[in-house]
């Protein structure tokens, strides 16, 4: 049914591109358990004469038991991300005579279908043009990391600019997208004690009963769903900000571009560091953390006050560093929930990737096995926390 539905609506954005009679071929892609709410396809369209349209599809899988555990419209998302939001984005761009080269690269989107248990959207297809995901067995380099974060300060710059030019018109599209913690709040429960559990089955003994207290005592999810709250100065995040969801690309002169996609979790919350911190923690070592962490942290900074420059916004009035710091400290603890909650699933084996396609709820996440390289990344970001004092 996904795939009829998926060739009735790329015959629709043919037509709307002037494809007359077009040769539409559509092919199944694997994430390699990179992806497991979608199901996703490569499609290319041909015409004698016409230039040929590569196209990426998105099909949402996910059964009935998870679609009843989370709120109505949660699918239709990504579809007002890309037909409101990020246009939006692209008009503030352009009134700034922003640089190209300083603006959010993102993929042009094409069509949708809002349909319930057809939920697709159709994009370009970035890996014609030599994008590709980053390995997530690989800690981020800096290269990597640095480009991403620059794209990462971008969005949110873009976010900030939105709610000072239109306050009356953020704050409805920010409502329209709330997070409804009650309507997660049993589950998120429930999944975040058996994250503890498998937390705890693979730390070391020395922090064990030290991490035990601290995560008790300090990092239950009532601290942690207040980040979700709309606070002072909301920022529009991603939400799932990892490599998993970055496209990136060499350039012939060696020049590295990054791009996000998968705008489905987009959400309000208190800082841009969720998304920073979440990107940091899904996606490196400690190792690379030892290294970089601080560095990275401090040319996120510099490059959102470049972009806010560049949308005629001053940064010390806007977010200023002394702020920006603070935040750091407050949200840094978030780091760790983010780890508890996601290396499981982003170390996962491939074979082992959990399906949102079978008779299960949010449940899967907690029963899938975890992959061999999880022990190891799981205790570099404890090794983190003892290390910087926050768990004594």
């Amino acid at each position: 049914m996904a795939t009829e539905s998926l060739r009735k609506l790329i015959e629709d954005i043919a037509k709307e591109n002037k494809y007359g009679n077009p040769d539409i071929i559509v092919k199944p892609m694997s994430t390699d358990g990179a992806n497991y709410s979608s199901a996703l396809f490569t499609i290319t369209v041909s015409e004698s004469g016409k230039e040929d349209l590569h196209l990426f599809a998105k099909v949402i899988i996910i059964n009935e038991t998870i679609r009843s555990q989370m709120p109505a419209g949660v699918f239709d998302v990504e579809r007002i991300i890309y037909v409101n939001l990020l246009r939006k984005y692209k008009d503030i761009e352009i009134a700034h005579d922003v640089p190209l080269t300083k603006r959010l690269n993102i993929p042009k989107y094409y069509g949708c279908n809002p349909k319930i248990f057809e939920e697709t959207i159709v994009l370009e297809n970035l890996g014609v043009k030599g994008y590709t995901t980053y390995d997530r067995f690989k800690s981020i380099d800096w290269d990597y990391a640095a480009k991403s974060v620059e794209s990462l300060a971008k969005f949110h710059a873009l976010s900030i600019a939105y709610r000072e030019n239109y306050p009356e018109e953020f704050k409805q599209f920010v409502n329209n997208i709330k997070f409804q913690k009650d309507m997660y709040a049993g589950v998120l429960q429930q999944l975040y004690e058996q994250r503890i559990k498998t937390t705890l089955s693979v730390t070391n003994e020395k922090h064990k009963d030290k991490l035990q207290k601290y995560l008790e005592t300090q990092l239950n999810l009532e601290t942690i769903l207040k980040f979700s709250e709309t606070p002072e100065r909301p920022v529009l995040c991603h939400g799932d900000y990892r490599p998993s969801n970055l496209m990136h690309r060499y350039t012939e002169d060696g020049t590295l571009e990054v791009i996000p996609v998968d705008f489905q979790t987009i959400q309000c919350s208190a800082s841009p560091l969720t998304d920073l911190l979440y990107f940091i923690f899904t996606g490196s070592d400690e190792k690379f953390r030892r290294e970089h962490f601080q560095d990275l942290i401090d040319h996120y900074y510099q490059e959102l006050s470049s972009a806010l420059q560049y949308l005629k916004l001053e940064p010390d009035v806007i977010y200023s560093k002394k702020t920006f710091e603070h935040d750091l400290k407050e949200f840094l603890p978030f780091g760790l929930f983010i780890a508890i909650f996601s290396l499981p699933i982003v170390t996962v084996e491939v074979d082992d990737a959990p399906s949102m396609q079978g008779d299960g709820g949010f449940e899967i996440f907690t029963s899938a096995k975890t992959g061999s390289l999880y022990p190891e990344r799981m205790n570099g970001v404890i090794n983190d926390y003892f290390r910087w004092g926050i768990i004594e």
